[in-house]
């Protein structure tokens, strides 16, 4: 489990924009389509956001071991 986003994204082909675009990459939620021409944008490329980035399993690692 990791870090979860929305977004607003703005379509490279028809540059309309979305305000409430979903992104947890470590849920599988790392792709959206355009409701308006259906060009699908990597949420990981626009964002610069990494699944390793948005994941917080150090962090959980370490809790359980304390």
């Amino acid at each position: 489990m990791g870090d979860r986003y929305f977004l607003m994204v703005e379509c490279g082909n028809c540059g309309h924009i979305e305000d409430d675009v979903y992104y947890a990459p470590t849920c599988g939620f790392v792709e959206w389509t355009c409701s308006v021409c259906g060009e699908v944008t990597d949420l990981e490329k626009y964002t610069g956001i990494t699944y390793e980035d948005a994941s917080n399993r150090l962090m959980l690692e370490q809790l359980v071991k304390e």
